[in-house]
């Protein structure tokens, strides 16, 4: 049985004009985007059943639990954490390397629009500029040349900390649902520097009633989503991503407290 709820999409506007809108705090949230009612379906079963892949869907559902004391360390964070998300992410798509990018904490604080939850659908990155953000971000670590044949692929982490996922749990846009002409860049302005992600652009999707919706019920402190943002290998294969409010939240269920990663990996040439 799927949940109704509501999600906020860039505003349909955006998709004739020829400049890209500017969000970066609640106020420009709201001027860009509308809400939209959807239905968001529990992934576990069909999760369970293998009838979702991650690279024709877009996402998987992982055990991981993760040897970090607090997460709101971000020394023990990259310390601990990354170094477990790197395994864990060559371990499943079979890269070569594995490259990561940023973490964020996310809280019900919303003094700080980036740790806040995201209150709106979007992708962590342009889909419009693969190869030139990889080589950038290659650069960075002085690695340009080493890969300049492979192809990359940009994946999220996703898992909850200190209690389940009950309350403003994530909801995924099933990338096979998604078309390319759905997607929008959109400036980010919500840091104060740019940070390895693409020089602050970002994407997002325009509605679309074909969208499929899924989510994860009650997820563990011992599970991890892996889902796809950016796949030069494919055209497509991103999931927009928002929380959201379920109605069916238990009276009294505790704030989600989830940290997320962000990770480009690189896959060789096949012979």
């Amino acid at each position: 049985m799927a949940i109704e709820a509501q999600v906020r999409y860039l505003n349909d506007e955006w998709r004739h004009r020829e400049d890209a809108p500017r969000i970066g705090d609640r106020d420009s949230r709201r001027a860009n985007t509308s809400k939209h009612t959807v239905h968001i379906h529990d992934a576990r079963g069909k999760l369970a059943a293998g009838a979702i892949d991650l690279d024709i869907n877009g996402f998987a559902l992982l055990r991981h639990r993760s040897e970090t004391a607090d997460f709101r360390d971000d020394a023990a964070v990259k310390a601990v954490y990354y170094p477990e998300i790197s395994a864990l992410v060559a371990a499943r798509t079979g890269a070569d390397a594995v490259f990561i990018t940023q973490h964020l904490v996310r809280t019900e604080d919303t003094r700080d629009f980036n740790r806040a939850y995201a209150r709106f659908l979007h992708c962590d990155y342009s889909l419009r500029d693969a190869k030139e953000m990889a080589g950038r971000i290659l650069a960075k670590r002085g690695q340009a040349g080493r890969y300049a044949d492979h192809d990359f692929a940009w994946y999220n982490t996703w898992q909850p900390f200190d209690h389940p996922a009950t309350r403003n749990p994530l909801a995924l846009v099933d990338a096979a649902s998604l078309a390319a002409n759905d997607v929008l860049d959109y400036h980010y302005t919500g840091y104060a520097t740019t940070v390895d992600v693409g020089l602050g652009r970002s994407s997002m999707p325009a509605h679309n009633p074909t969208h499929r919706f899924y989510y994860i019920s009650n997820m563990a402190v011992d599970e991890l989503l892996l889902f796809k943002q950016l796949d030069t290998r494919r055209q497509g294969g991103a999931c927009p991503h928002t929380s959201f409010d379920d109605p069916a939240t238990p009276p009294g269920a505790p704030p989600r407290r989830s940290i997320e990663v962000r990770v480009m990996a690189t896959f060789a040439p096949r012979p």
